[in-house]
């Protein structure tokens, strides 16, 4: 009883102080992450060029190739903790080095290439850290209560992530030149109360990139005081599971599709966030408006493709969302400076869309892998996944497309590139096919369904508002 009792009690810390550490994690990857915007601010203000660019998302993907490095390192340890704790620390800290890069070095070109350089290093330890951090919590969470633990963490960490993102993206509006909307708005408003000093944009992100890296370093000290169990890990044979996982061959399919999906994920990748930044003229503030619709539709549509999944399986969610995958970035392909709401309603499909793309992929691939496996099945799927984008997000910036007149209409380079991964994306069903998973429902089974349940919301919704008229008014 008192064993049990115990057990109990670090299991309850684990996840306070989990929680504790994911929000400063949260920030530190907002501000200066894979994929943050700031990241994207910061490499514009550098001179960075497409090919840099490409670079650069290349960076953040193909740190999760990393993630087998994670578990081979952490096969010779006895404590996770003694692995995720340093390469934690070193990966967020060198993020200051990063932020001294426009105040040390003068020249476009080799500021951009120490940038790249990096933001390289301090993305690969963090990527190997995670991977041994997430075998570390595993283990600690139970198996009957860790949905729920991670759904409420995952809540917790979007509303804070949401809340930094905006209040920075104020902050670097402020000072830049031409300031964003709403920034313009607040400086006029509070001009005659409180004068704010001008400070150039290099010295903007040496203090976010500081208090990035100061609260990403406090949440690896949270991170220290988490327990955590015996590493039975190193007890198995690495060599021996790859072995099993590439000899399966309905994974080597699941491989196949998942490397051509990813794929034509990666043809625009390097060129949202600079497309919407230089040729939209949008400012910070206004990115992660969109960025908010889309978390918004994201988090709502959760539980529908959940059920949605646990009825007809991964494979047929995922023809779904293949189809939607491709007609988001058609509608980019014709968004110009003076249609740029039009994104905003894109958010919102896009959102449902990468929803589902987020709970078909953790739960396709532990559909596949045998008993026991999970860990190493989903540790080669992220390597491949890495690999994939990364080759298309570099020869994106290689083959950067020139300008396209036709007739009336022109398009930006990048259009070409949002019209090409459109139609490659859809392309990734012809893999998918191939893919056997023993409870998936046909296709048209899935389309009686959903064509039923919209049935039913109308008529409910007609039946509603006929409730609500007084037959007796004349």
């Amino acid at each position: 009883m008192k064993k049990n009792k115990e057990k109990k009690s670090a299991v309850r810390e684990m996840m306070r102080y989990s929680i504790l550490e994911g929000a400063f994690a949260q920030i530190f990857l907002v501000l200066s992450g894979p994929g943050s915007v700031f990241i994207t601010k910061f490499a514009i203000m550098l001179g960075a060029t497409p090919i840099d660019f490409g670079i650069l998302t290349s960076i953040g993907r193909l740190s999760d190739v990393f993630q087998l490095f994670g578990m081979a390192i952490t096969k010779h340890f006895k404590s996770r903790k003694a692995v995720v704790l340093p390469l934690a620390s070193i990966g967020r800290g060198l993020v200051i080095v990063m932020a001294l890069i426009p105040l040390l070095i003068h020249d476009s070109k080799y500021a951009v290439y120490a940038f790249l350089l990096i933001f390289f290093f301090s993305a690969s330890l963090q990527s190997i850290s995670a991977n041994a951090w997430i075998a570390w919590i595993s283990d600690m969470i139970p198996v009957r209560i860790r949905g729920r633990f991670f759904s409420r963490r995952n809540q917790y960490l979007i509303v804070i992530g949401t809340i930094v993102a905006f209040l920075a993206s104020f902050y670097v509006d402020i000072f830049d030149n031409p300031s964003g909307t709403f920034a313009r708005f607040v400086l006029k408003m509070f001009s005659a109360l409180y004068h704010i000093p001008s400070l150039s944009m290099p010295f903007v992100f040496l203090i976010l990139f500081v208090a990035s890296t100061v609260l990403g370093l406090i949440g690896v000290r949270f991170l220290s005081m988490q327990p955590e169990n015996r590493n039975d890990f190193a007890k198995q044979n690495l060599g021996k599971m790859f072995k099993e996982a590439f000899k399966d061959k309905n994974f080597r399919k699941f491989l196949i599709y998942n490397f051509w999906w990813m794929f034509a994920i990666g043809i625009a990748s390097p060129f949202w966030q600079p497309f919407m930044i230089k040729k939209l003229g949008m400012s910070l503030a206004s990115i992660q408006i969109y960025g908010l619709i889309s978390t918004l539709f994201s988090l709502i549509s959760l539980r529908y493709w959940g059920e949605f999944v646990d009825r007809f399986g991964n494979k047929t969610a995922m023809k779904f969302a293949i189809i939607l995958g491709g007609i988001n970035p058609m509608v980019w392909v014709f968004v110009k400076p003076s249609s740029a709401y039009i994104i905003y309603f894109e958010a919102a499909m896009s959102g449902i869309m990468w929803s589902g793309v987020g709970v078909i992929a953790m739960n396709f691939v532990l559909s596949i892998a045998p008993k026991g496996r999970e860990q190493i099945y989903s540790g080669v799927l992220a390597a491949f996944s890495g690999i994939a984008i990364t080759i298309t997000a570099m020869l994106s910036g290689i083959l950067y497309p020139k300008p396209l007149t036709i007739g009336v209409l022109h398009f930006e380079p990048e259009q070409i590139l949002f019209a090409i991964t459109g139609v490659a994306r859809w392309s990734a069903i012809i893999p998918l096919m191939f893919i056997r998973e023993y409870n998936a429902r046909p296709m048209g089974e899935a389309v009686s369904y959903l064509k039923f349940i919209i049935f039913s919301k109308m008529v409910g919704l007609t039946k509603w508002r006929f409730r609500n008229i007084n037959i007796d008014d004349k």
